[in-house]
């Protein structure tokens, strides 16, 4: 049902926006900060020992990302540069729903923060939804196939396709925007594999065939999305499902004029896959809910379907080269990436911390926003303790 949310503009400290958002879940979400208060008491109890746990292990990052961005957190000189928006971060915060009630909530989930890299499971859903609209017939088809463009030109980029780059395993080459794949080419593999092949030296393979998360190649495969939609990828979102509208304040970023192209006479900016330069997805987590909710809803939220099941499924299907990923999105089989959540859970992740977890066993979509990555664990223990009594680990 409508609530009422603050969306705060952080661009030289404009006033709060009241907007109506439309979400798929029930009347505790009326007003979050009073949500305890229409809880049963043990209800209640397990809402405040997740948001203890959420608290334990604050983010260390400084309010200014800026100074997180140029102070080498991410790149040495000459990359640890801010070419686009950046806005100051607050304080831990989340919403945790389960079986359509807040379970816990804590913090100003109404405030925009930016996202990191969540911003590519929003990647992944519009990928798939362009299967739905018959924009692409297949993930397998190589992107030059639709996509006339310059990063896509070169005997090695043309042969990459759209599931290449939705799994980070395109070995797409080139410099875009500004900057070379070369910076972000860390032959990085996930957090549950050993650290010991990570190795910057690793030669490029054909397309396909090595996992590397890479921020410039997703921004190639934003381009191509933007190319594909014929617009802006935080227009063809709002297309995709109302909660994402601006009026809700959601923001897409992408790198200004760095990142701006010709569609047809208009110029559009590309909004780019996370902040590791500026830019990016900054969104409440009302926002991160409805992006959870439509997995939780295979495709449905709030009544409307945003998105088939069978396109939903073919976006996340397991990457072979890394079972923990696929569709942009971070994979839980076999509990590999954390022994807390059941097997089938999905997660989008961004770096700070912000988790967007959905597990569909247990009715769940939480977000948890800036906590440690070494807390996010316990966050995930307490909840699932909450819902069925299992000691937490």
């Amino acid at each position: 049902m409508p609530f009422s949310m603050a969306i705060q503009h952080s661009s030289k400290g404009a006033a709060l926006e009241h907007v109506n958002v439309r979400m798929p879940y029930a009347t505790h979400l009326r007003d979050a900060r009073n949500g305890a208060a229409r809880m049963s008491r043990s209800a209640a109890s397990a809402g405040e020992r997740i948001q203890a746990a959420a608290l334990a292990r604050p983010c260390r990052w400084p309010a200014d990302i800026r100074a997180v961005i140029e102070g080498e957190t991410f790149d040495p000189p000459p990359f640890n540069v801010v070419i686009g928006p950046v806005f100051p971060r607050g304080e831990p915060a989340g919403t945790v729903v389960a079986g359509g009630d807040v379970l816990a909530t804590w913090g100003d989930g109404a405030r925009a923060d930016m996202a990191f890299s969540v911003a590519k499971s929003y990647v992944g859903l519009l990928a798939a939804a362009a299967l739905d609209r018959g924009l692409l017939s297949d993930f397998a088809e190589p992107v030059a196939a639709r996509i006339d463009d310059p990063a896509f030109a070169s005997p090695r980029n043309r042969t990459v396709t759209w599931r290449q780059l939705l799994d980070q395993t395109s070995e797409w080459e080139g410099t875009l925007f500004g900057l070379p794949d070369t910076v972000d080419r860390d032959r990085q593999l996930a957090p549950t594999d050993d650290p010991a092949r990570f190795d910057r030296a690793t030669p490029l393979g054909p397309p396909g065939t090595y996992w590397d998360y890479n921020d410039i190649r997703v921004n190639a495969l934003c381009l191509a999305l933007t190319r594909l939609y014929g617009c802006p990828l935080g227009e063809a979102l709002a297309s995709f499902h109302p909660a994402f509208g601006a009026a809700t304040g959601f923001r897409w970023h992408g790198y200004g004029a760095r990142s701006t192209i010709d569609l047809g006479g208009r110029a559009a900016e590309v909004a780019v896959g996370g902040g590791h330069w500026g830019g990016g997805v900054v969104a409440g987590v009302p926002h991160h809910l409805a992006l959870g909710g439509i997995v939780l809803g295979r495709g449905v939220l709030a009544g409307q379907r945003a998105l088939s099941a069978e396109a939903l499924d073919v976006l996340l299907t397991p990457c072979p080269l890394q079972p923990v990923y696929g569709g942009l999105w971070w994979l839980n089989g076999a509990q590999k990436l954390f022994r807390e959540a059941p097997a089938e859970s999905v997660f989008a992740m961004g770096i700070g911390s912000t988790v967007v977890w959905v597990a569909p066993s247990l009715g769940v979509v939480a977000v948890i926003r800036w906590v440690e990555a070494e807390g996010v664990a316990n966050v995930l223990a307490a909840i699932v303790s909450a819902l069925t009594g299992r000691k937490e680990i």
